[in-house]
């Protein structure tokens, strides 16, 4: 099985022998500093730093922003994202967001810890004071600041 590795599947795995080829993007290796997983990293011999395409990136921040998970993800996601889908592998991460954006365009992923999400979730940003759901920071009318609610979701099978 190819796989894409998050942090937090970098730090907390201990057994990689089931992945026939692992890959990460550079910004995991940077966010990983516990010589632990520094160790686990130099015997890694068959595991692949790379950057994914542009393009990649650029269609992950859009789904992303359709499903409502752009905010919470950082840039190291979006790229681990981007690097599955350009790759064709599978996600091993337990962040909620990079699964359910993983889940909408269809990318197999793998939990380290928990389960995996049960529903696909559309995210919308929402003003308590106006009761109004916008595309920004703040409210528009009230300057507000808006909260991140469930707008829909869709049981996985």
């Amino acid at each position: 099985m190819k796989v894409v590795l998050d942090t937090t599947a970098l730090i907390y795995l201990n057994d990689f022998s089931r992945f026939s080829e692992i890959c990460t993007a550079p910004e995991v290796i940077i966010e990983t500093k516990d010589q632990a997983s520094l160790m686990k990293l130099e015997g890694l011999s068959n595991m692949k730093i790379l950057d994914p395409f542009h393009e990649d990136v650029e269609e992950i921040k859009k789904v992303a922003t359709t499903t409502g998970d752009i905010d919470k993800l950082s840039r190291t996601d979006i790229k681990v994202l981007a690097l599955a889908k350009g790759n064709g592998s599978a996600i091993v991460s337990d962040d909620r967001n990079i699964q359910n954006v993983a889940e909408k365009i269809g990318l197999e992923y793998i939990s380290v810890f928990g389960e995996k999400i049960k529903k696909l979730v559309t995210w919308k940003k929402f003003c308590r004071n106006c009761l109004e759901y916008f595309d920004a920071d703040s409210c528009p009318i009230c300057g507000s600041r808006l909260w991140r609610v469930m707008a829909g979701s869709k049981t996985i099978k």
